[in-house]
C-alpha cells in the first residue's frame, strides 16, 4: 500500500490502515478537526494493543471490550468513551469494505453495534458554573502575557470552542464587519461569530504590537501561535494557561475527581491516583459567554447561533441576515473586560 506521505506525515497513528482511512476521509467525509480527533482516539487503542503485542488487524473482540474497560478505569466518561469506539468501528469497517485485508479482521466490525456503554460504571459528567462578571475580570488581570489574556477574552466574548480559538488565523478576521470565521469547527459548517469594536480594537493591537515576538523570522498564519511560532497544537496547552491564570486569580477549585490507572493489566489495585476537574477551564469561559448573554437579554436563538449548537428549532428561527443579528448581539451583549 503507498502512502502519500506528505499528506499523512502528521498522523500519530501508524497503521496503515488507519492512516489511509484518514487520509481517504480527510476533507471528504470528515472535518480536519475530526480527522485529528480520530487520529488521537486510534493512536491509543493502538498503544493498548501493542502493549499486548498486537496490531489493529490482530485484535480480537475481547480486546477491544478490555479496551473499553481500560477507558473506564482511566476515568473516561461514557461520551469520551462512546467516541472512541465508534472512531474504532468506523475504521474496522473501513478495512471489511474496502481493503485486501477484509478476510483477516478476527471479528466482524458489526459486533461493536451490540456493546451497551451505559452499563460500565463511568463518572457522572461534570457540571461547570459560569463565571461572574467580578471573577471574569479578576481572571483577565490574572494572566500572565497579553497573548494569554487575549486569547481567553476572546474565549468569554465570542464562546468559541478550545480548538476554534486556536485555531483562528489571520485571514479569518473581518474587523471592518466585526466578524470572527471560524473556519474547521467541531462537528459542523463553518460559521462566522460578531466581535466588539473593543475586541476588534485588542486584536488589532496585539497583531500590530505584541505578536511579531511569537512569530519573528516565521510565516505563521494563526492568530495566536505558539513561542516556537507554530499553531498551539493542542486543547491542553491552552486549558492550562486558563488554569492557572484561575488559581492566581483565587477563583480555582476542584469540582469533582475520578479514579485514573496508568496501567493496561488486572491488577490495579496499587496502581490508581486521583485526576481532578477543575471549575475553570477553556469550556467555562465558553459557558459563561452563553451565561452573560442570556443575563444581558440576547435572545435565545441567537445565542445558540454563536454557541454553534446545532438544532432545527435554531434553523427555523434563524431568518434574518447575519448583519442584522450581530448588531442586534452587539446591542444587548455587555462583555466584562
Amino acid at each position: 500500500m503507498n502512502e502519500d506521505t506528505s499528506t499523512v506525515q502528521d498522523y500519530r497513528v501508524q497503521d496503515q490502515h488507519a492512516r489511509e482511512y484518514l487520509k481517504r476521509s480527510d476533507g471528504v467525509k470528515l472535518k480536519s478537526s475530526t480527522v485529528r480527533t480520530y487520529d488521537g482516539n486510534l493512536r491509543q487503542y493502538e498503544a493498548f494493543l501493542q502493549d499486548r503485542d498486537k496490531s489493529l488487524l490482530d485484535a480480537e473482540f475481547g480486546d477491544l471490550l478490555d479496551f473499553i474497560a481500560h477507558c473506564v478505569r482511566s476515568g473516561n466518561r461514557q461520551g469520551t468513551i462512546e467516541a472512541k469506539v465508534s472512531t474504532i468501528g468506523e475504521l474496522y469497517r473501513y478495512i471489511r469494505l474496502y481493503t485486501d485485508d477484509r478476510d483477516t479482521l478476527n471479528f466482524d466490525p458489526l459486533r461493536i453495534s451490540t456493546i451497551d456503554l451505559s452499563k460500565y460504571n463511568t463518572p457522572e459528567p461534570i457540571e461547570r458554573e459560569a463565571l461572574t462578571r467580578a471573577e471574569i475580570r479578576q481572571l483577565f488581570d490574572a494572566f500572565d502575557s497579553y497573548r494569554n489574556r487575549l486569547m481567553a477574552v476572546v474565549g468569554v466574548e465570542t464562546g468559541l470552542r478550545n480548538s476554534d480559538i486556536r485555531g483562528i488565523r489571520l485571514e479569518d478576521l473581518s474587523f471592518d464587519v466585526g466578524e470572527i470565521h471560524v473556519h474547521d469547527p467541531k462537528n459542523s459548517k463553518p460559521y462566522d461569530v460578531p466581535i466588539t469594536d473593543d475586541l476588534a480594537f485588542e486584536i488589532d493591537y496585539w497583531i500590530r504590537h505584541h505578536r511579531t515576538g511569537f512569530v519573528a523570522n516565521t510565516t505563521c498564519e494563526y492568530l495566536f501561535p505558539s513561542q516556537d511560532g507554530s499553531q498551539l497544537k493542542t486543547n491542553s496547552s491552552l486549558n492550562r494557561l486558563v488554569k492557572e491564570a484561575a488559581q492566581r486569580a483565587g477563583i480555582q477549585d476542584t469540582i469533582g475527581t475520578s479514579q485514573v490507572s496508568s496501567h493496561y493489566g488486572d491488577d490495579l489495585s496499587s496502581r490508581k491516583s486521583q485526576r481532578e476537574w477543575h471549575r475553570v477551564t477553556v469550556h467555562t469561559l465558553r459557558h459563561s459567554c452563553i451565561t452573560l448573554m442570556k443575563e444581558d437579554g440576547v435572545d435565545l436563538t441567537y445565542r445558540q447561533m454563536v454557541a454553534n449548537h446545532s438544532s432545527p428549532d435554531t434553523t427555523q428561527a434563524y431568518t434574518h441576515s447575519s448583519n442584522e443579528v450581530f448588531e442586534k448581539i452587539r446591542g444587548r451583549f455587555n462583555p466584562p473586560r
